[in-house]
């Protein structure tokens, strides 16, 4: 009777909604866009503008613990680069950061932005499901 009543516990346990697995990430992508700056230094007798491509990227933390580095794979175009920020972001503050040395086609416009995975500042790691990071970093 004993074991009746420990495999109906253990199957009510298993349909209870699960506690402490993230699937989605603790830090939220608001603004992902790729734009080409030119320098406008440089007149015409020794040569054209030299164009730039920055990416504008803005997150929150969701999460109740500072996160100490997000890591975004950004693709763009069809190419792909690993943008890895480190500082202490803290929960609820927006994150607005530029980066240079974007890879890929000319043009501006839209980019897709995933966190790739979260470093906390009490040592706990987010990882996302099933992603690999293998591009070129951006620090």
């Amino acid at each position: 009777m004993q074991n009746i009543f420990a495999i109906i516990a253990a199957a009510g346990a298993l349909t209870m909604p699960q506690t402490g697995i993230a699937t989605n990430a603790p830090v939220a992508v608001s603004t992902c866009t790729v734009s080409d700056l030119y320098n406008s230094a440089i007149n015409a007798e020794f040569g054209p503008p030299i164009s730039y491509r920055m990416l504008q990227l803005t997150f929150l933390n969701t999460d109740d613990a500072v996160a100490t580095q997000v890591t975004f794979d950004v693709t763009h175009d069809g190419a792909h680069t690993v943008v890895i920020d480190r500082g202490r972001f803290s929960k609820g503050v927006p994150i607005e950061r530029l980066y240079d040395a974007v890879t890929g086609a000319y043009g501006g416009g839209s980019a897709e932005c995933a966190v790739a995975a979260i470093t906390f500042a009490d040592g706990r790691r987010w990882t996302a499901p099933g992603g690999t990071t293998t591009a070129a970093t951006l620090r």
